[in-house]
C-alpha cells in the first residue's frame, strides 16, 4: 500500500466560482490519476467519488481555474518574504477588485527586476481544501491552471475549458505570466467565432496552440477558416501536457500563510502507531496498578504481623495508629524501668560526646553550651573549632551517633543516635 501512495498523483481540475451551485463534494470534476507523470486514468467525478483514490494517493494536485487567479508582474521592494507577504495586500490593491483582506497572495521567482504575484480568494481554497483533507489526502498542491498549459517556445499556448454553463479561455504567455477569460454563448456554433474574437484581441497575428475539448473538436474544424488563421494550431485536450507543466509550476497557494494552517493531521497514516502506542500504554497502566495492589496487600500484610506481635508482647495494650512506632516506644519505656539506658538519653549521647572530643582534637573550652531536647543534642561550638567537624564526626559515628551542622548556622550542631 505504500508503494502505492508513493507513486501515484491524482490532478483535479476545479470549475470557476460562478460556476458553483451546488456543494462541493457533489460536483462533478475532471480529473487525471497519473503515476511517474503520465496519466493512467482520465475521467470526470465528484470529491465524494473519488474518495477512495484520495485516501491512496500520495498527493493530491488542485488546477485552479484560469480566471479566478489574478497573475502579476510588479516591482517590489527588497525585504524579506515574510515582510513582503505582509506588504503585499497594500501593493496590489490597485490591480485586484474587491477587498485584498480577503485574498491569498502567492509569491513566485524574481525575473527581470519583478516578482511573479497571483492572487486567489482565500474562502474558496479553503473550501476546497477542508473537502479534500476531510477525504484523507495527505498532500496537496493548488496550482493556476494558465501556468499549467504548455510552456511556450515558439508558439503562444491556450486552452479552452467547458464548465457547466460556460466556457472559460485559458492563456499562457511566458512562462510566469497567464490569464483566463470566460465565454459566455447561447449556441456550441457561435463558440470558434468567440474564441477566435478573443485571442485576436489578446495576442494579434502570434503562433498560438489552441487545445479544446474532445466533444468540440469537430465544431472548431467545421467552422475554423483556418486559410484566414494560420497561425493558430488547433489539437485536443491532452492530460499529460498539463501535467509535465505542472512540475516546473512557479506558484503553489498551499504555501501561503493562512492557508498551511488549512492542513489537518493525517489520522489515516498514523492509525498504527497510534493503536499501538495505546495498547502500550493501557499495558504499561494494567502492569502499574496490579504492582501497586501487589504492595499495598503486602504492606497491609506486614502491619497486621506488626500489630500481632505487639499485641502478643502487650496484651494490655491497644494499638492506635502506628503499631512499629508505639513497639519502639514501649521498648524504650521498659528499659528505662529496668534501670537500662537507651540510645537516645542525653547521658548516653552526652558521654559519647565527652569520650570523642579530646580524641578529636577538640578543647572543653570551645564548647559554648550543650541543650538537650526529643533525644537529640545540640551543641554549639565557636566560630575556631568548625574546623574539628569531620574528626568529630567520624569519632562519634563509631558509637552510631551523628553530628548534623545546621544549614543556618555552621557553629551549631545536631549530635543524635542513628535510627
Amino acid at each position: 500500500m505504500q508503494r502505492h501512495r508513493s507513486e501515484h498523483t491524482l490532478y483535479l481540475r476545479l470549475p470557476t466560482r460562478s460556476d458553483v451551485a451546488n456543494a462541493l463534494p457533489s460536483l462533478p470534476l475532471n480529473f487525471a490519476l497519473a503515476m511517474r507523470g503520465r496519466p493512467i486514468r482520465t475521467a470526470v467525478a465528484s470529491l465524494t467519488d473519488l474518495a477512495p483514490q484520495i485516501t491512496q494517493v500520495s498527493e493530491v494536485v488542485l488546477l485552479l481555474a484560469a480566471s479566478d487567479v489574478t497573475l502579476l508582474r510588479l516591482a517590489v521592494p527588497p525585504l524579506a518574504n515574510t515582510r513582503l507577504l505582509a506588504a503585499l495586500p497594500a501593493l496590489i490593491e490597485e490591480h485586484v477588485i474587491g477587498d485584498t483582506a480577503d485574498c491569498a497572495i502567492a509569491l513566485g521567482p524574481e525575473r527581470d527586476g519583478q516578482r511573479l504575484i497571483a492572487v486567489c480568494e482565500r474562502e474558496w481554497l479553503l473550501s476546497w481544501i477542508n473537502n479534500v483533507r476531510q477525504l484523507g489526502a495527505r498532500h496537496l498542491r493548488l496550482l493556476p491552471l494558465s501556468l499549467c498549459l504548455p510552456l511556450p517556445q515558439t508558439q503562444i499556448s491556450a486552452a479552452l475549458f467547458e464548465h457547466a454553463t460556460h466556457y472559460e479561455l485559458a492563456i499562457r504567455l511566458s512562462i510566469d505570466e497567464g490569464m483566463g477569460l470566460i465565454i459566455a454563448i447561447d449556441e456550441i456554433n457561435q463558440l470558434p467565432e468567440a474564441v477566435l474574437q478573443l485571442l485576436a484581441q489578446l495576442v494579434p497575428d502570434q503562433p498560438l496552440q489552441l487545445s479544446v475539448p474532445a466533444a468540440v473538436l469537430s465544431v472548431f474544424r467545421q467552422s475554423l477558416p483556418m486559410q484566414q488563421n494560420a497561425h493558430i494550431t488547433l489539437i485536443e485536450h491532452d492530460w499529460h501536457d498539463w501535467i509535465s507543466a505542472s512540475k516546473q509550476q512557479p506558484i503553489d497557494f498551499a504555501g501561503v500563510p493562512g492557508i498551511q494552517q488549512a492542513r489537518t493531521f493525517s489520522w489515516q497514516a498514523w492509525r498504527w502507531p497510534i493503536t499501538l502506542a495505546a495498547i502500550f500504554l493501557v499495558f504499561n497502566i494494567a502492569a502499574l496498578q496490579l504492582d501497586f495492589l501487589r504492595l499495598r496487600r503486602q504492606g497491609l500484610q506486614l502491619r497486621e504481623e506488626i500489630a500481632g506481635i505487639y499485641q502478643r508482647s502487650f496484651p494490655n495494650e491497644i494499638v492506635a495508629l502506628d503499631p512499629l512506632a508505639q513497639m519502639k516506644q514501649k521498648i524504650t519505656g521498659l528499659r528505662q524501668a529496668s534501670g537500662q539506658l537507651s540510645p537516645t538519653d542525653f547521658l548516653v549521647l552526652s558521654a559519647a560526646v565527652g569520650e570523642t572530643w579530646a580524641r578529636a582534637g577538640n578543647a572543653v573550652q570551645t564548647i559554648e553550651y550543650l541543650d538537650y531536647r526529643d533525644g537529640a543534642i545540640t551543641l554549639k561550638v565557636k566560630p575556631n573549632t568548625t574546623g574539628a567537624l569531620e574528626a568529630t564526626q567520624s569519632a562519634l559515628a563509631d558509637h552510631n551517633i551523628t553530628l548534623v551542622p545546621s544549614p543556618t548556622d555552621s557553629t551549631l550542631w545536631q549530635i543524635s543516635p542513628l535510627k
